[in-house]
């Protein structure tokens, strides 16, 4: 199984690595800071943990953006979306775009 943890910080990305890593299934995690570097990969993954509040102005990519971005896209594989935020005012949005679970970090 391939998972990516798309945010800004890395401390969240760490700790969530970790917790994935931690379940027992054999998988490969790869971290991204920001929406350029996970497209840029080219890569393709089954499960996406993705920061809503990226902040990466130059790029003028949220995590929401760049869900929708991904729906877009028609002949990649499509990860389940689990946004990870702090934010409880993104959750009816998060259903625009398929996503599967809204975690709230606290």
């Amino acid at each position: 199984m391939k998972i990516a943890v798309c945010d800004d910080e890395k401390n969240i990305r760490t700790y969530l690595s970790t917790l994935v890593r931690k379940q027992g299934t054999e998988c490969e995690v790869t971290e991204y800071a920001s929406p350029e570097d996970y497209f840029s990969s080219g890569a393709e993954y089954d499960i996406l943990f993705l920061d809503i509040e990226l902040d990466c102005p130059e790029q003028g990519m949220d995590g929401m953006e760049m869900a929708r971005q991904i729906r877009g896209m028609e002949n990649v594989k499509q990860p389940v979306i689990i946004f990870v935020t702090g934010y409880e005012k993104y959750i009816y949005d998060a259903f625009d775009v398929g996503a599967f679970q809204y975690l709230l970090k606290l």
